[in-house]
């Protein structure tokens, strides 16, 4: 009896678990690119100070997405970028399951992280770019990229690349719901070159539809 009631009064002991921290950043968002029909899954994760030594991801029926294990001589790894691949369609959702999905990590310190975050199929409406129009050509003077508006969504993301140059030059520029137009800076054009415009619409979830169109400028 004294060794039964010593083995429960250990088992007490130890069976409170110590608490957990919030991931400082945790999301997982829908993509769609709209121009090319095809749709991908993005998670972001930031840890604290110290870098992770563990980093689990489950979904919302209970499978593991991945398990990341850093090597126990280096610091770890604060930061994550996480993509699945882009499949036609939405065939990739079938993977990712509406719900909610749990993150777990340990830092190099033993501190135990965890936070859980809501996935959404729901996608907003694409954007129409309606200028440039795909396959202009444009004088290199000024560019005002416009197009039309989203409703319910609480921003836009424009990107704009110069395809002609290594490494490609690339703006990107978050802007206001209300806003449908961005003028390019005068000095990311040049006479002669290719670029790719593309217009994001974000909902309220996080997740994202994009619209592209290409375009060149004149000699």
């Amino acid at each position: 009896m004294l060794c039964l009631t010593a083995a429960t009064g250990a088992v007490g002991s130890v069976a409170a678990k110590p608490t957990a921290t919030e991931f400082e950043e945790a999301a997982i968002a829908v993509e769609r690119n709209d121009t090319d029909g095809d749709t991908e899954v993005v998670i972001d994760l930031t840890a604290g100070d110290e870098g992770l030594r563990t980093l689990h991801m489950r979904t919302p029926d209970g499978r593991w997405i991945a398990h990341v294990i850093s090597h126990p001589s280096s610091e770890g790894m604060r930061e994550f970028h996480f993509e699945s691949p882009e499949p036609a369609g939405d065939r990739i959702l079938a993977s990712y399951p509406e719900g909610t999905y749990a993150f777990h990590g340990r830092s190099t310190s033993g501190e135990r992280f965890l936070s859980a975050v809501d996935l959404s199929h729901e996608l907003p409406a694409a954007p129409t770019i309606i200028n440039p129009v795909q396959g202009e050509v444009v004088g290199a003077d000024a560019l005002t990229i416009q197009w039309s508006a989203v409703s319910g969504i609480v921003e836009y993301i424009v990107e704009f690349e110069n395809e002609s140059v290594d490494p490609e030059q690339t703006l990107t520029v978050n802007l206001p719901a209300s806003t449908t137009s961005f003028d390019v800076p005068a000095a990311l054009l040049v006479p002669g070159a290719d670029y790719q415009v593309g217009v994001a619409a974000v909902g309220d979830n996080g997740n994202i539809t994009v619209t592209e169109t290409t375009f060149s400028t004149a000699e």
